[in-house]
């Protein structure tokens, strides 16, 4: 383990690599502070930028830009009450209210030390914790990798916001997709109607630009742009004094635990790590009646809850292959795109990407901080950018990446396709998120369960026949049963019992 963190380290120590992690910050402290943009956008219209790239090279500007987009959603937050990014959503009811009384440095400040403990926490939670269960990957056969795909499926589709039903539906039509072109154990064509283009199978590049960034542009056509009070400039001080630091570190500390464990559930985000952390903050508070009027705490709690989810989130990203929220699900996505298959296997099989990419999520701290001095005030004017600009922008940076992929303009008629298709889901409160993972994990699927019906002789009892791949199914119909009706009644029976006796 220790040999891999070393290569790992002397990899992202490079130039190319320094240089990829400072640029894929800062685009990701731009792209944050436009309102109605998010992280997960940015990093499928940046995807095929990456292709060129060497793999560490790719995956540590996109997991830099991960980071970078969860601090600067904060700057909108604070100067125009609008959240650059859903993950700053609480960070609004304190970050406003301070820029209104003449503290708009100051929020900012504390947003970035938060931003920068949380983060800090996190990567060193993601260097600790990985390479332990990545040991556990060498136990990982066919049979075990067929129970993780399921359980991903599961636990991503029952844990969407919204209709669970409608989340397990998105997932299973991701699978459906992922199905389209050869056979890779018998080698026949499936569901590709006789179109050549689907013989090598949906590309997972071309959906995920479509369904994450062309709704986001139609969003942002129709949403009813209203005149709002910008901050033009502000003179105070952004770093935080020693004494607002002692006042808020208990605050920073907790909040990024819990911005921590909350990344590693499968289904969760920033915009739900945010909450939790503003909210205990408010419960442990002693001053409680001040949040919502201006306080640091407010502020520091749901910034530091929001950027501890980026490392927490990668854990089972890269332990198991199941994504901890969207923007990890196209991070799965760029591992395979330069031919890397996310799985247990990952962090052994694939050691030298996998710790390079780690290492650089640590440093991409310290250049987020120091980005986030120099360029907070220049990203004030990134918030006045009008939706009228900013949506063609994002619909012609998505047509010219479905493009380049292959040169194609099926690619591009297929990317609007999804787009399309992303945007009516939106529209019916169906997650695209499950949809993502059905089409990354369908493939492991697949394979997984060819390979375990081959080594069993078609005995579907092989997938109990060890503890490993036992225990994760049995989470699995858990997860499944937890998302219908028949299990709320279950626990109201049990607390009407309870209540009783």
């Amino acid at each position: 383990m220790f040999d891999y963190l070393a290569i790992g380290l002397t990899n992202v120590l490079t130039f190319t690599n320094l240089t990829a992690i400072i640029v894929g910050t800062a685009l990701g402290l731009f792209v944050g502070a436009m309102p109605g943009l998010s992280a997960t956008m940015a990093i499928a219209i940046l995807l095929p930028l990456t292709f060129n790239m060497p793999p560490a090279t790719g995956l540590s500007m996109l997991a830099s830009l991960y980071m970078g987009a969860m601090y600067g959603g904060s700057i909108a937050a604070i100067l125009i009450n609008t959240p650059g990014t859903p993950a700053a959503a609480a960070t609004v009811l304190d970050g406003y209210p301070m820029a209104q009384q003449g503290r708009a440095g100051k929020a900012l400040g504390i947003s970035l030390f938060a931003s920068l403990v949380g983060g800090l926490l996190s990567s060193i939670a993601l260097l600790t914790i990985a390479p332990i269960l990545g040991g556990v990957a060498l136990q990982f056969g066919p049979v075990e990798l067929f129970a993780v795909a399921v359980l991903g499926i599961t636990i991503i589709g029952s844990l969407s916001q919204g209709s669970a039903i409608k989340g397990l539906l998105s997932g299973v039509v991701g699978l459906l997709l992922a199905m389209i072109g050869m056979d890779p154990i018998t080698g026949s064509a499936r569901f590709t109607f006789g179109i050549l283009n689907l013989y090598s199978g949906v590309s997972f590049t071309v959906a995920l630009i479509g369904l994450f960034s062309i709704p986001q542009a139609i969003r942002l056509i129709e949403k009813d742009e209203k005149a709002k009070a910008v901050i033009n400039s502000f003179k105070d001080k952004m770093l935080p004094t020693l004494a607002e630091i002692k006042q808020i570190g208990v605050t920073v500390i907790r909040s990024s635990f819990i911005g921590i464990f909350t990344g590693i559930i499968p289904g969760t985000g920033g915009d739900t790590a945010c909450w939790f952390g503003y909210n205990e903050a408010k419960r442990f508070s002693k001053n409680r009646d001040n949040f919502g009027k201006g306080d640091i705490e407010g502020v520091a709690a749901s910034e530091a809850a929001n950027n501890a989810v980026v490392g927490g989130a990668l854990i089972p990203t890269l332990t198991l292959g199941i994504p901890g929220s969207s923007a990890t699900a196209i991070i799965m996505g760029a591992l395979m795109v330069h031919g890397i298959m996310p799985g247990p296997t990952l962090m052994t099989e694939y050691a030298d990407v996998t710790y390079t990419l780690i290492w650089a999520l640590l440093i991409s701290n310290f250049a987020m901080f120091l980005e986030g001095l120099l360029f907070t005030k220049a990203a004030i004017h990134v918030t006045r950018v009008p939706n009228k600009v900013l949506a063609p922008i994002i619909i012609i940076l998505c047509v010219i990446g479905a493009f380049a992929i292959n040169n194609s303009f099926f690619d591009v008629y297929m990317m609007l396709i999804f787009g399309l298709l992303g945007y009516f889901m939106d529209k019916i409160g169906m997650p695209t998120a499950p949809m993502v993972v059905g089409l990354i994990l369908g493939q492991m699927l697949n394979v997984s369960l060819h390979q375990s019906l081959m080594i069993s002789g078609g005995s579907w009892l092989i997938f109990f026949s060890n503890p490993i791949s036992t225990v994760l199914l049995i989470i699995a119909a858990i997860s499944v049963f937890q998302a219908t009706p028949f299990s709320a009644r279950l626990v109201k029976s049990v607390k009407a019992a309870l209540s009783k006796s």
